[in-house]
This record gives structure tokens, C-alpha cells and sequence, in this order.
């Protein structure tokens, strides 16, 4: 599908027409609909921003946490290296270690996340095995 958009709004969807991306648009109709919500509500875009800051990862399930990372961010203009930093931040304190300590340069958000849902997958996991002992 080929997008022609201006400036703002190819920005404002940029997030849900990438490959990479958790939720990729169904339908030209879900795309505007996308466009209508951000465009209609002018304080949208303050509230995703405030949404943003105060998200934290805590004790969610990395899948829960990042699903409502791409869902306030698919209406932020941010880039991948900003999202990648600031998602640092954002996760539980298990996964920051992990992160500290590990040797990889993630290229991409995606590969980020990929990294970061195994790790805590296996976590969870660990926890399951340890609560039957």
C-alpha cells in the first residue's frame, strides 16, 4: 500500500505502517479512523505525552507493558533511538540489569523488544519452575 500524506499525519502513522510493527494497520478505514482520533482530539497528543513519561513496566508482563508502549507512542513523533533509549527506562528492574549487562547493540526497536520479551519470558518461567519446588 502506498501512502501519500503530508508532513504530521505520515509522521502520526509512521509507527503502525512499519514492517516491524506490533500492529500493523487492517485497512484504510482503521488508518483513518487512526488519523481522525489524533486529529479530532487536539489534547490527544498531550495526553500521550503525559502517558508516556509516567509509563512504567513494574511488575506487568513485558507483552502487556510494551503493547501499551506502541499504543501511546503510534500517536508521539518519536524516532526508533529515541523509543530505544527511553524504553531503558521504562522496564522492570530485572530487565535494566539485564540490559546492563549485556554486550549486544541492538539496530532496531524491534530487535530490542524481540531481546527484551525473551528475557523476561524466561523469567517467568524461572518463577513458574521455583513456585512448584
Amino acid at each position: 500500500m502506498i501512502f501519500r500524506l503530508k508532513d504530521d499525519a505520515d509522521q502520526q502513522i509512521y509507527a503502525k505502517r512499519r514492517v516491524d510493527a506490533l500492529s500493523l494497520y487492517q485497512s484504510l478505514s482503521e488508518l483513518l479512523k487512526h488519523l481522525k482520533e489524533i486529529y479530532e482530539d487536539q489534547n490527544l497528543i498531550r495526553k500521550c505525552r503525559c502517558k508516556y513519561v509516567a509509563l512504567k513496566q513494574l511488575n506487568k508482563l513485558f507483552s502487556s507493558f510494551y503493547s501499551e508502549f506502541t499504543r501511546i507512542f503510534s500517536f508521539l513523533n518519536y524516532d526508533d533511538v529515541t523509543l530505544m533509549n527511553n524504553i531503558q527506562n521504562k522496564i522492570n528492574n530485572h530487565l535494566q540489569n539485564v540490559l546492563s549487562v549485556c554486550l549486544i547493540k541492538f539496530s532496531s526497536l524491534n530487535k530490542l523488544k524481540i531481546f527484551l520479551q525473551d528475557v523476561n519470558n524466561k523469567q517467568r518461567v524461572n518463577y513458574q519452575l521455583r513456585d512448584k519446588q
